[in-house]
């Protein structure tokens, strides 16, 4: 059965998508805003980029949200000094504005020689490579024994980090906190997807992620949601124990797109990582 999507949701607005991005990667200090203690916040606020770029509040909303799709050029060169866009940048969130972005082509991405060795190096460790639209492109012993074995898949879709995610029952049965986590990394993908508007394969997999798993057109539409990075995650093993790993997000200096994922035991943990043979039997990691 297809689940008819949301024309919203299949077309967001790019410009909206793009700003909202960007915001999230600034920490408040870059500009000059004093972190209140015990904020949890991801980025910056609403409000503070409102005020950054001298424009209303609700303004910006509207923007943000898709609802005005072409502000003025003096509001686009405020927005583009508020989130401290390089040159290139702000040159794209002009063309968002106008709506003249360039089609680019899509190049196939493939695991290096040097990435493969790495993750042959973080072993025992679980680690993954992922690539722009979040497709697995290589992974190590423990984390397809861990995780998934996308190697291992025979469609494409299925070999697809935001797929495993959200629609593998694997990954439901393996994360204790599986919603909060799904919906985190189907907010940070729609960052991913604002940093390429012009590439077809992301709209391609929200389809098949959405009519996969209808709740994640919800997850989809939390425009008010900050999702969490390097959060402790909660693992559940065969054997019923419950373990904390944390991740470690990687990027690679040449290719940013291209990403290294790993997990360690948490601080309190075992030091040397996951025993691939021991999957079932973690004592060295902590309980919760």
């Amino acid at each position: 059965m297809t689940t008819e999507v949301p024309l919203s949701v299949r077309t967001p607005s790019l410009l909206g998508e793009f700003v909202r991005a960007r915001r999230h990667e600034i920490a408040p200090e870059e500009v000059g805003i004093r972190r209140d203690k015990g904020r949890r916040r991801v980025g910056l606020s609403r409000t503070e980029v409102a005020e950054l770029a001298n424009i209303s509040v609700a303004y910006y909303d509207l923007i943000e949200r898709g609802r005005d799709l072409h502000p003025s050029r003096s509001v686009i060169d405020g927005l583009a000094r508020a989130l401290r866009l390089t040159a290139d940048e702000r040159t794209h969130l002009h063309a968002l504005a106008s709506g003249d972005t360039p089609r680019l082509g899509s190049e196939p991405e493939m695991l290096t020689d040097e990435l493969e060795e790495l993750l042959d190096a973080i072993d025992p460790n679980p680690a993954y490579v992922v690539g722009a639209r979040w497709d697995v492109l290589g992974a190590n012993h423990t984390a397809r024994q861990l995780f998934s074995d996308w190697e291992g898949r025979r469609r494409k879709h299925e070999r697809n980090l935001l797929w495993y995610y959200c629609c593998d029952p694997a990954a439901r049965s393996l994360f204790v906190d599986w919603e909060q986590e799904a919906a985190d990394q189907l907010a940070l993908f729609r960052e991913a997807y604002a940093r390429h508007p012009d590439d077809p394969g992301f709209s391609a997999l929200l389809d098949q992620v959405f009519a996969d798993n209808p709740a994640a057109v919800d997850w989809w539409e939390r425009h008010d949601t900050d999702p969490t990075r390097g959060r402790t995650k909660r693992i559940r093993l065969d054997s019923g124990e419950v373990v904390k790993l944390v991740q470690l997000v990687m990027l690679v200096s040449d290719t940013p797109d291209i990403r290294v994922i790993s997990y360690f035991a948490d601080a309190d943990g075992d030091p040397d990582g996951v025993d691939p043979d021991e999957l079932d039997d973690l004592d060295e990691l902590d309980e919760i």
